[in-house]
């Protein structure tokens, strides 16, 4: 997961096509204003709102932060968040490492967003050329040192890949990050060889878990998320561009957690008392932490089963192939 969204500025056409009346996925004029909410990461006043395709049902910010002014979004606190998150459990990785073995043993992958590079280093190097893109410079330089992959430090529509280089991409929580996703769609169809692989992980803006919590749900993370996809809308954007689909589904996750973080925090303030926001949120006691674990082992994975094996997880894995 990754701060794609800063742009050169022979990009910023796509800070103007965001604003768009038009979805950007498939034209279509018949749109409407989903919901408004704030930054709760960051616990930020200002308040985005979010417009729905009723075509094909993509969901995206309207009147985005300028490329430019996007960095001030995220900062350390949400890189340190990032980070610990992408390294704190040894099957962090697990269901991407399963789903990707199980269509090919090996080849070029290039992992965009890669961060310091911590699903990279779970391939085996000796089947694997490992090859990323980052744009900031030292999670860049950690992802390099860390396993030796050929990572460009810069935007994704910025890299010089020569066309048929890879077997496999892959972008982990970056798609709905990126102010021209069916750009990068396209461009990635060049990079891949024939019968090469794109394998995309991001959130559902169907999930039962967004229906419920509106405003409140984690998978928002407004302005930082630029786009939202369904299964419908995530399908469209690798069809139209000429993709066919190997695989989609909603594994089993939930954001409940920090959803439900989001609740309490408000309802504390109206009750005259605060605290810090997520971002900048500290390690829990021994004691609370052994709670939320037995309450993660119990309701919250009741939750996620229930939602994934309905198909209405609050997670998109689908892999699509040239």
């Amino acid at each position: 997961m990754s701060n794609l969204a800063t742009l050169s500025p022979a990009q910023t056409d796509a800070f103007a096509r965001s604003n768009s009346a038009n979805c950007r996925i498939c034209g279509s004029n018949d749109v409407h204003s989903l919901l408004t909410s704030v930054d709760r990461f960051h616990n930020r006043h200002q308040r985005y709102e979010l417009m729905r395709c009723s075509s094909c049902s993509l969901v995206w910010l309207k009147d985005p932060p300028a490329p430019e002014d996007m960095s001030v979004h995220y900062g350390p606190d949400y890189h340190r968040a990032i980070s610990w998150a992408a390294d704190s459990s040894p099957l962090r990785w697990k269901l991407h490492l399963d789903l990707l073995l199980a269509q090919k043993q090996g080849g070029a992958i290039l992992d965009l967003g890669c961060n310091s590079g911590t699903f990279l280093g779970t391939l085996d190097k000796k089947a694997w050329s490992l090859h990323g893109v980052e744009i900031d410079p030292a999670q860049a330089e950690q992802a390099r040192q860390r396993t030796g992959a050929d990572v460009f430090t810069g935007d994704v529509l910025d890299a010089p890949f020569a066309p048929g280089s890879f077997d496999v991409i892959t972008a982990f929580d970056v798609m709905e990050h990126m102010y021209k996703p069916d750009d990068v769609v396209r461009m990635a169809m060049k990079w891949l060889k024939p019968g090469g692989l794109f394998y995309v992980s991001l959130p559902n803006i169907e999930s039962w878990e967004a229906k419920a919590l509106g405003t409140y749900w984690f998978g928002l993370e407004l302005p930082r998320h630029l786009f939202l996809f369904s299964p419908k809308s995530l399908r469209r954007l690798f069809t139209t561009a000429g993709y066919s689909e190997v695989h989609l589904a909603t594994p089993s996750a939930a954001y409940v957690e920090h959803s439900f973080r989001y609740i309490f925090d408000d309802a504390l303030r109206a009750c005259g008392i605060s605290r810090p926001p997520i971002s900048q949120a500290k390690r829990p006691p021994f004691l609370w932490r052994a709670v939320r674990k037995a309450n993660r082992l119990t309701t919250i994975a009741a939750i996620r089963k229930t939602s994934e094996l309905c198909g209405r997880g609050p997670n998109l894995e689908a892999i699509f192939q040239k």
